[in-house]
């Protein structure tokens, strides 16, 4: 009879832990899975933040930095991008903008010329960039990190280093 009743146990026993591990494997891991996704994420954009791939290319001072300003005759009305279930028009006004150019970069003189020549080009890139914003996401350090992004690539320079828009107004 003891015979029988250890088997019963070491039985239980066994099917609890199946049951357990079940549980574990069903109910657990999936929420550690997230957990771990979610930590993989955030140290990925800690990371980019500690690494700047522009820190090699940024070797120019403040004194290094001459600078194109176009400014409108008028405030200019840029609209931008409806959010979804937003009926309401939103836009920014602006007035102008500073473009900074790196006078040590190789191509400078060229990039210079190009621009104050054909500021149009520019004048394109950022309105379009502005207008590619929602009211709720656009952010004035996104919209200048695109805008720069966009110019470096139409001019195909790292000449130009940054942008500052003028009388910015988020209506």
């Amino acid at each position: 009879m003891k015979k029988n009743i250890l088997t019963i146990i070491i039985m239980a026993a066994t099917l609890i832990n199946v049951v357990l591990s079940v549980v574990l494997v069903f109910a657990v891991m999936p929420a550690m899975n997230k957990t771990s996704a979610l930590v993989d994420k955030v140290s990925s954009v800690i990371d980019l933040e500690i690494e700047d791939p522009n820190a090699e290319e940024e070797e120019y001072t403040m004194s290094d930095l001459k600078t194109y300003l176009k400014k409108y005759d008028t405030t200019v009305n840029i609209n931008l991008k409806k959010d979804s279930g937003d009926d309401t028009n939103h836009y920014v006004q602006l007035n102008g903008w500073v473009l900074s150019f790196n006078s040590n970069a190789d191509d400078y003189d060229t990039v210079n010329e190009l621009v104050q020549t054909n500021d149009v080009y520019v004048d394109d890139i950022v309105k379009e960039t502005i207008g590619s914003f929602t009211v709720s996401t656009i952010d004035v350090a996104k919209v200048k990190t695109e805008i720069i992004k966009k110019i470096q690539e139409k001019y195909n320079t790292k000449a130009i280093v940054s942008i500052s828009l003028t009388d910015f107004l988020k209506v």
